[in-house]
């Protein structure tokens, strides 16, 4: 199987992670930042008016997250550490999860976008999300004066159309603070916000995505930096 982008810092595969993360050699990562689908729209059972559904269905759910979070804590070295995104839905199902895979969940970083995001009449309005920390026995954060609140502005506009898109900086910000050796890997890659923080780090990164056209979308980023660099020297 040959990657679909490879070059001298960054590699992007095009298929499902659960197929792709086994190939990668255990231990040989240092980081995985990810922003994987969300509990919206997995509606079989219980109130069909809500948007992640009942409980059966959030806990089909965790079952597909503990499985990828089985793979990505062998990929990650004794020192490593994973961040994985989700919103207030979704948080039973990330909990759940790494209970199940026997991972510790040891902080919950809340990301203040610090603009307000649609809602419905009977809820507030969201301004956040979250990012779970689930580290290896090895992993520290270097500054014990981190917090677990960081602002980072967003507003309604995706710079590079994906619906779920993470700002770069955030991402950026994520990998400078766990300060750990090896490559980064999103097994969700999306857009490539991950793999771009990464490489205006010149940390070497792996991605991984199901859908071609966003393979296509943070090639095309990877390749754009690449041009930018080779413009600065």
């Amino acid at each position: 199987m040959d990657p679909y982008y490879s070059d001298d810092l960054t590699t992007i595969w095009h298929g499902d992670a659960l197929e792709v993360l086994p190939t990668i050699r255990s231990a040989s990562v240092g980081l995985v930042v990810t922003d994987p689908p969300y509990v919206i729209g997995a509606v079989s059972a219980g109130n069909m008016a809500t948007k992640a559904g009942g409980w059966a269905d959030m806990m089909n759910s965790a079952l597909w997250f503990e499985a990828w979070y089985r793979e990505a804590s062998r990929v990650l070295h004794s020192s490593g550490a994973m961040w994985s995104f989700a919103n207030w839905r979704s948080i039973p199902v990330v909990m759940r999860a790494a209970f199940a895979a026997g991972l510790p969940v040891t902080s919950m970083l809340v990301w203040d976008k610090e603009w307000i995001g649609p809602g419905g009449s009977q809820g507030l309005r969201p301004s956040y999300e979250v990012a779970a920390l689930i580290a290896q026995p090895g992993f520290s954060i270097p500054d014990r004066g981190t917090p677990d609140i960081r602002r980072h502005q967003v507003g309604s506009h995706k710079p590079h159309g994906h619906p779920a898109e993470k700002p770069e900086g955030l991402m950026r910000w994520i990998i400078e603070s766990s300060d750990v050796d090896g490559p980064v890997l999103d097994p969700f890659t999306g857009s490539g916000s991950t793999l771009a923080a990464a490489r205006s780090l010149g940390i070497p990164a792996v991605g991984i995505e199901a859908e071609e056209r966003w393979c296509e979308v943070a090639a095309r980023r990877c390749s754009q930096q690449t041009l930018d660099f080779g413009g600065a020297a």
